[in-house]
C-alpha cells in the first residue's frame, strides 16, 4: 500500500512540475482587465488601440453601453502602449488618431498610458480627458462686410503615446450672420488639438468685392498673453471677441457674457 501511495505522489509532482503552476510562463499572454465605468456621458464610443513590445497593433471599438462592464483581453508580456479615443468622428487612424485636410477636430477625449505587464493578472482603470479646444469665434461686422475666417497650426492630431502630431492644420469655418437688434456680428466654431508650438494664426477676410485680407492674429502670443496654456490636458473652450474697428480682442474660458474675461489690444 505504501508503495502504491509512493509512486501516487511522485506521478502528482511530476504532473505538478510539467504544468503551469511551475512552468516558465514568460510565453504566456497576461490578461489585462481594464475600468470604463467613469467615462464621461459626453463620450458615446471609444476606439481603443493597444501597441505591444513588438509592433503588433491590437484594435476594438466599445460602445456607451459598454463601458459600465470591465472590458479583458489578452496581451503579450512586456511593455505595452495604451491609448483610448473617445468620439471619433471624421479623424482619420495612422499609428494615432488625425484631423484629415479641410476638417477641424473630432469632439475628442483620450487616455494614453505606458505599462509593463508581466503578471498572469493585470487591472487597469481608463479616465478619459477632454482633449480639445473648441474655438467660438465672433467678429463684430455688418452683414455687407461678408467675413470669412481661416484657422491654421501645425498640430494635426495625437498618437499613441499621446505626443502632439506635427502637420498642417487650415480650418475654414461656416459662419452665420447674427443681427440681435444692439449688436452685428458673425459667429464661427472650430476644434482644435492641443498645441505643440505658437503657430496658431487666426486670419479674418472680407468677401464683399475682391476677397481681401481684414486682420491676420497671432493667437497663441494673444492667449499665452492671457495666461492660457494651449498645451495643457483638459483646456477649456476658448470664447474670442474680435471687433475689428477698436482693435480688440477679448478672450473668455466661460461664454460669451462671462464676467471672466481678458481684454487684449492688437
Amino acid at each position: 500500500m505504501r508503495q502504491i501511495l509512493v509512486i501516487a505522489a511522485s506521478v502528482l509532482l511530476t504532473g505538478i512540475t510539467n504544468g503551469c503552476v511551475f512552468q516558465d510562463r514568460s510565453g504566456c499572454p497576461a490578461y489585462l482587465s481594464l475600468d470604463f465605468s467613469g467615462t464621461q456621458d459626453e463620450v458615446s464610443d471609444i476606439h481603443l488601440v493597444i501597441r505591444q513590445e513588438d509592433g503588433h497593433i491590437y484594435r476594438d471599438t466599445l460602445h456607451k453601453d459598454e463601458f459600465r462592464n470591465v472590458y479583458e483581453l489578452p496581451v503579450r508580456r512586456g511593455k505595452v502602449d495604451l491609448a483610448a479615443f473617445g468620439n471619433i468622428d471624421r479623424m482619420a487612424f495612422d499609428d494615432g488618431f488625425l484631423i484629415e485636410q479641410g476638417n477641424d477636430a473630432d469632439n475628442l477625449f483620450t487616455f494614453f498610458l505606458s505599462a509593463t505587464y508581466d503578471q498572469d493578472l493585470s487591472f487597469d482603470t481608463v479616465t478619459l480627458r477632454k482633449d480639445f479646444t473648441g474655438l467660438h469665434i465672433r467678429i463684430a461686422g455688418e452683414q455687407h462686410d461678408s467675413l470669412e475666417i481661416s484657422i491654421e497650426c501645425n498640430s494635426v492630431g495625437y498618437g499613441l503615446d499621446g505626443k502632439i502630431i506635427e502637420g498642417r492644420f487650415i480650418h475654414y469655418p461656416e459662419s452665420s450672420f447674427i443681427d440681435d437688434g444692439n449688436m452685428h456680428y458673425y459667429d464661427f466654431f472650430s476644434r482644435i488639438t492641443r498645441q505643440m508650438d505658437t503657430s496658431l494664426t487666426l486670419t479674418v477676410s472680407s468677401c464683399s468685392g475682391a476677397r481681401a485680407t481684414v486682420a491676420v492674429i497671432p493667437l497663441s502670443g494673444y492667449l499665452s498673453e492671457a495666461g492660457i496654456d494651449m498645451e495643457s490636458a483638459g483646456i477649456s473652450d476658448l470664447f474670442l471677441t474680435f471687433d475689428i474697428s477698436r482693435s480688440s480682442l477679448v478672450i473668455s474660458t466661460e461664454s460669451w457674457t462671462s464676467t471672466e474675461h481678458i481684454n487684449i489690444t492688437i
